[in-house]
C-alpha cells in the first residue's frame, strides 16, 4: 500500500523455501498490517486461524495485545504456539467498533511486538488507518477475521 517510503523493518521468514521465495523479501514483512482468516464459518477453521496469527505473534520478541469481542480467547492454544500468558494482553471489548480500536492505540503505542484483533468485518477506511499506525510504530499488525 505504500511502496517504498518508510524504514524497511524487515521480514520474518516461515522457513519454508516454497513459501519464502513467493513472499516479497523472503517473508512476511514486519511493522505492517496482515489479515489472517480461516477459509470457512466452522469453529475448526476458526481456530486454526487463530493458532497461525498466535504462531506469527510468538516469533516477535515482546508482548502482545491480543483484542477481542466475545471472552473466547483459549489461552492453553495460544501457550501452545509458545505465546505464553507472561507475553499475552488480552483485551475484550464490547464490538468491532471498539476492538478495531484497541487494536489502532496498541499498533501506534509502539512498545508491542504484535497486535492481534479478531473482528468480523474490516472496511477499507478501517484497514488503512490500521496499516499507518503499524507502518508509523514498526509494530506488527494481524487482523483475524471471524
Amino acid at each position: 500500500m505504500e511502496g517504498d517510503r518508510g524504514p524497511n523493518r524487515g521480514v520474518l521468514p516461515f522457513g519454508l523455501p516454497e513459501l519464502d521465495r513467493c513472499l516479497p523479501g523472503g517473508g512476511l514483512a514486519l511493522g505492517c498490517l496482515h489479515e489472517v482468516a480461516g477459509g470457512g464459518n466452522g469453529a475448526v477453521d476458526g481456530a486454526a486461524a487463530s493458532c497461525f496469527a498466535a504462531g506469527i505473534a510468538a516469533r516477535l520478541p515482546g508482548q502482545v495485545l491480543w483484542c477481542v469481542t466475545e471472552a473466547d480467547l483459549f489461552a492453553p492454544s495460544l501457550e501452545q504456539a509458545d505465546l505464553g500468558p507472561d507475553r499475552v494482553i488480552h483485551v475484550e471489548a464490547g464490538d468491532d467498533v471498539s476492538v478495531l480500536a484497541c487494536m489502532e492505540e496498541g499498533l501506534r503505542h509502539g512498545g508491542l511486538a504484535a497486535v492481534v484483533a479478531e473482528v468480523a468485518r474490516l472496511s477499507m477506511t478501517a484497514t488503512r488507518r490500521l496499516h499507518l499506525a503499524a507502518k508509523g510504530s514498526g509494530t506488527t499488525g494481524i487482523a483475524l477475521r471471524r
